[in-house]
């Protein structure tokens, strides 16, 4: 009797550990390039509509082979991957479902053999080009610097846009970052606002600083793309919201866990942000009407 109730008990503790560690498996695991405000505002966001077990790893110096290890030995049903070194580190991760977001330029990602799901951070140019022209009343001309060989498709969807609406594109073409605050001066007297697209030919440290002194030497606000250079002195900008984004990759999550056979599913970011920096468009006399100014966000 004695051996027949040591056995039974010895069966319900291998049972209780065994689902224990089936309780501690992550059904999905986070992967985030860094651990900062947005990527960490998308992670909550991705929590907040995927209510099962999440782990967060973070990659920024970390040996990638034991963090595939890790992925691979936890169970994870799916990986989210927030931020562009984070999907670099994902898409070695076999045989498990991989959900981007936070990463510039996905709509343009060749996943090669590996189907990738993600959110987009992609805004198309009628939208910024209509918040341009609600925040800044009067435009009727809007500078652009932008590369060809990489915004040449970018800036014809922005054409047919300005075309519909009676504005101008004034348009200066770059090759190389030394270009640029050349272009840039070239367009004292015949823009109303300087609209910066997220390309990287034009986009850096020094081209910033300098458009940034361009705009108020010559009283031009600048529109842009992020809220890191609305606070660094663009006067606004339009980008799109992390913590839906995240809740978007949670949907999903949930999608292609469910499905037995799940093919990749993309979409583009559906909320965006208005943010205004308050100081930088009182310094340039720009008042923004009220029904604006009560739906965006701002900055000083």
């Amino acid at each position: 009797m004695d051996k027949r109730f040591s056995l039974l008990i010895l069966i319900t503790l291998l049972l209780l550990t065994g689902f224990a560690r089936f309780s501690e498996a992550a059904d999905v695991v986070v992967m985030k390039s860094a651990d900062i405000k947005p990527y960490n505002e998308a992670i909550e966001g991705f929590r907040s509509s995927f209510d099962d077990d999440v782990t967060e790893i973070v990659i920024s110096g970390a040996d990638p082979n034991k963090i595939l290890r890790e992925v691979h030995g936890s169970g994870a049903a799916a990986v989210f991957a927030v931020g562009m070194d984070a999907l670099n580190f994902a898409k070695s991760v076999r045989d498990i479902p991989v959900i981007y977001a936070m990463v510039p330029g996905a709509q343009f990602l060749n996943p090669g053999t590996k189907p990738l799901s993600g959110v987009s951070m992609y805004i198309p140019p009628d939208r910024y080009i209509g918040a341009m022209l609600d925040v800044f009343q009067g435009t009727k001309r809007i500078g652009v610097i932008y590369d060809p060989r990489k915004s040449e498709a970018y800036i014809r969807e922005a054409l047919q846009s300005t075309q519909d609406r009676g504005v101008e594109l004034v348009l200066r073409k770059a090759s190389k970052p030394a270009e640029i605050p050349a272009l840039i001066d070239s367009m004292k007297d015949s823009i109303d606002v300087f609209w910066m697209i997220p390309d990287t030919t034009v986009i850096n440290p020094e081209t910033v600083n300098y458009l940034f002194l361009f705009s108020f030497r010559n009283k031009v606000p600048v529109f842009t793309f992020s809220r890191k250079y609305v606070e660094m002195g663009s006067a606004a900008g339009l980008y799109t919201s992390p913590f839906d984004m995240g809740v978007q990759a949670g949907e999903i999550a949930r999608r292609l866990i469910s499905e037995k056979n799940p093919k990749a599913i993309r979409t583009d970011a559906r909320k965006t942000v208005l943010v205004i920096n308050g100081k930088i468009t009182k310094k340039l006399g720009i008042r923004i009407r009220d029904d604006i100014s009560k739906r965006a966000a701002y900055v000083d």
